[in-house]
């Protein structure tokens, strides 16, 4: 009898502990925000997979788990594809789900599912067979001309209606499959946005671009109108009642935030209804607008830049909006999404050369929850594309970086410091700089010092110094203590000064070469010649290290 009660009460406490078992969260943490996994701080050494790459079990175990760990990568992006969920209507198939959360936790990895539903790159190439032949009870969009687009209309409350079942259905599956957490996260569709033109003219969505604009929004508008993008404030007339047109005018950029708005409205719905089943964090991403094309001939109405309040007015249940970054100057565009009420979050960078420079960059500036190259299951592409302003020779970089596979240097370094990075989430404590040819040097104020930090490359003895198109360094610099710094990462020269009003300069006490095999371990003492006899700090160019330094004033 008292076994069966102690056996009893065991299962009851067990039972307690799951369902009190902490979701994961996006929470606030100081000037920034944190992910947190089983109520601790998780960094995410993310990597996207291809398209394809999880469309069958056999090429996920064959082709994947292997190569991610390789990466020191600890969380998948993982493609879930409506069509194969539901191949025939209210008939789901969970085989890949199951296979992707199963593989995952055996390789001791987090995952972040992308939903493909109704949009994947605008398309709605991943919508069911049922949906794609039924154009009647599955509406399309439609040009200018009245040519019905491969884009299901998010007007419909049929497409709304599958979409969200679908989803519903998955979130549910998740949340009574996987028991260990091995899910953090949410994509919702995948880059969400209207081609060719800056929105559907079909029927519905005219009748709608005529009706009144929602008061939700333009009730967001007057108590933000202080601090909306200036696209925004551009068109924006003022007015708080009215249609489309009469509030934002009637050109292609008036026609994209009515279409942002609608994609926007969708996709909160979407994730409402996700996290109604199971509440897990949300967002949606962005593919970004080219320079010189107007809304239509770039994918429009998105979470872009220049629309990211328009979205936060629409989809409060959506926690963040991440931007894909392929092109442009990669400080332009993470500056737009690194908002007060925005966490900060990679999910796409082309897997190059400079990726792992920005890995760091976002971990260290940004306090990011975390950072991902696309298609991580191929090899990284050795080579730096064009800085912008700065020709180069494609083929010659290529052989230079020939040797080049930042991503898996980088993450080992974000894992071998990921405690002082998550201690100094939030805090003033933590910097980071990025540097390359047009970016040579960056100056920082942290711990009471002023650092400046400069490209390898400028102490004109490093091979490539003379070159042209340099590669992209970055280090994360942390303040541990009173005058106790770490710097991580690699190609870049720190120097100091005193901030202090009667001191006149700073000095270097110390220098430890840290091993970065996760031991901590103390490998050498740097002084001479490793620091220019007492005149800086420094990761050389092609390396990736870990130092503990510490300063003096005087």
């Amino acid at each position: 009898m008292r076994v069966t009660r102690v056996f009893v009460l065991l299962i009851f406490a067990l039972t307690i502990s799951v369902v009190n078992a902490q979701l994961p969260e996006i929470v606030r943490n100081g000037n920034a925000y944190q992910l947190t996994v089983n109520g601790k701080p998780f960094l995410m050494r993310a990597g996207e997979l291809g398209n394809s790459a999880a469309s069958t079990a056999e090429w996920l175990r064959t082709k994947v788990w292997k190569q991610l760990q390789e990466a020191n990568i600890n969380t998948a992006l993982v493609p879930i594809y409506w069509d194969l969920l539901e191949p025939e209507e209210n008939k789901f198939d969970f085989t890949l789900v199951d296979s992707v959360i199963t593989g995952a936790r055996k390789h001791n990895m987090k995952v972040v599912f992308l939903w493909f539903g109704a949009w994947k790159n605008s398309m709605s190439c991943y919508a069911p067979s049922w949906v794609k032949r039924n154009t009647q009870r599955f509406p399309r969009t439609e040009d200018k001309n009245g040519r019905k687009q491969e884009i299901l209309s998010p007007y419909s409350s049929e497409n709304l209606k599958a979409d969200k079942k679908a989803f519903t259905t998955l979130m549910s599956h998740i949340k009574s499959y996987d028991k260990s957490q091995t899910v953090i996260m949410i994509q919702v569709e995948n880059e969400i946005a209207m081609l060719p033109d800056a929105r559907d003219y079909s029927k519905t969505a005219t009748q709608v671009w005529k009706s009144t604009v929602p008061t939700t929004l333009t009730e967001y508008l007057r108590q933000h109108c202080n601090t909306l993008t200036p696209h925004v404030k551009q068109y924006w007339s003022g007015k708080v009642s009215g249609t489309w047109s009469e509030l934002f005018g009637d050109d292609e950029y008036s026609e994209e935030i009515f279409t942002a708005w609608s994609f926007a409205v969708y996709a909160n719905e979407i994730a409402k209804a996700g996290r109604s089943v199971y509440k897990l964090p949300m967002y949606v991403n962005c593919a970004l607008n080219r320079p010189n094309r107007k809304p239509g001939e770039y994918p429009a109405g998105g979470p872009l830049p220049h629309l990211i309040d328009i979205w936060k007015a629409a989809a409060p249940d959506i926690q963040m909006l991440s931007p894909d970054i392929y092109f442009g100057d990669f400080k332009k565009w993470t500056e737009s999404y690194h908002r007060d009420d925005n966490p900060f979050f990679i999910p796409e960078h082309q897997y190059d050369a400079t990726a792992g420079a920005k890995a760091l960059y976002t971990f260290g500036e940004y306090h990011g929850l975390g950072f991902s190259p696309f298609a991580v299951e191929t090899k990284q592409a050795n080579f730096t594309p064009p800085v912008l302003g700065v020709t180069i020779d494609v083929e010659a970089e290529k052989q230079k970086h020939s040797k080049s596979v930042t991503i898996p240097s980088a993450y080992n370094i974000v894992r071998c410091i990921e405690k002082e990075i998550v201690a100094a989430n939030g805090t003033n404590r933590m910097r980071a700089v990025l540097l390359d040819s047009l970016h040579q040097a960056d100056t920082l104020a942290i711990g009471g010092y002023q650092i400046i930090a400069r490209h390898d490359n400028l102490l004109g003895w490093t091979p490539q110094s003379k070159q042209s198109g340099w590669s992209t360094n970055s280090v994360i610099i942390i303040c541990t203590d009173k005058d106790q710094f770490l710097v991580a990462g690699t190609g870049v020269v720190l120097t100091f000064k005193t901030m202090t009003p009667d001191k006149t300069s700073a000095g270097i006490l110390r220098i430890e070469d840290i091993a970065t095999d996760g031991s901590g371990r103390v490998l050498r003492i740097l002084n001479g010649d490793e620091n220019h006899q007492g005149r800086h700090v420094r990761i050389t160019d092609g390396e990736w290290g870990i130092q503990r330094f510490s300063l003096y004033e005087y």
